[in-house]
């Protein structure tokens, strides 16, 4: 019975993580693998948690009018038609193939933002972009999202920024919106390979589900200041998790 309170518990605090920021998967692999799940089983079962927090997240901050649809629905389709290239590789390949990588890559966007918060937090004319610019940036996020799905939240609200600047309470929405839709194509793929264990993950989808309901109402009622604070300290600290994994 312990096991399945800390993975609501788990569950819960990854909800909110990943619904202002991103990155809450870093607290929810290790607490499957703590439940004796292998590391892929774990990578595909963590996917049904991550489905019920941006769901909920997604209604709540639809239902307070933050929710632009026709914006999430342009973005999501290149990062959707990614998922299932980066799906296969985790099937095929370790994480630990790329973790350092990826580990370099937080990190240096942690120091970005830190050095011109501006970018993220102020308003600014939102600028036009190629449309073949735009399907190639969210397309590799989404291969990276079929891959890992752990800081697809930061790789999201950081491509957002490049058309949508300012208003981080609308550019999670939308976020929230794409992650539920990639997320399902990667939770369909995983579950077709056999790497869904259903006990573990919908015990902690359970968490998820508060955990994403609290997240949204945390990042209307604070705003950009809050998500802003969250974003580069996960972002770091994802940075560092998988650097020090890689090196291990």
């Amino acid at each position: 019975m312990l096991w399945y309170v800390m993975l609501i518990a788990a569950g819960f605090a990854a909800g909110v993580v990943n619904t202002v920021a991103g990155g809450g998967s870093f607290l929810t692999l290790p607490a499957l693998m703590l439940f004796g799940l292998d590391a892929q089983l774990a990578n595909g079962t963590n996917r049904v948690a991550v489905l019920f927090s941006s769901a909920s997240a997604t209604l709540t901050f639809d239902k307070h009018g933050h929710l632009d649809r026709k914006l999430a629905m342009r973005l999501a389709l290149p990062t959707i038609l990614g998922v299932p290239v980066g799906a296969l590789l985790a099937i095929k390949l370790p994480l630990s193939a790329f973790e350092g990588l990826f580990g370099a890559l937080f990190l240096a966007m942690a120091l970005l933002l830190i050095r011109n918060p501006k970018r993220l937090t102020e308003k600014a004319e939102v600028q036009d972009r190629s449309p073949s610019m735009l399907f190639a940036m969210f397309f590799g996020i989404g291969i990276y999202v079929g891959f890992i799905q752990a800081g697809m939240g930061i790789l999201l609200l950081l491509a957002m920024s490049l058309i949508k600047t300012g208003d981080l309470v609308a550019s999670n929405a939308v976020k929230n919106l794409i992650g539920f839709l990639v997320t399902l194509i990667a939770t369909l793929m995983f579950v077709i390979f056999g790497l869904v264990d259903w006990v573990p993950g919908l015990t902690m989808a359970a968490g998820n589900l508060l955990g994403g309901v609290v997240g949204a109402k945390l990042a209307i009622a604070k705003g950009n200041r809050l998500i802003f604070g969250f974003l580069v300290v996960v972002m770091a600290a994802t940075g560092v998790k998988l650097l020090v994994s890689a090196l291990a």
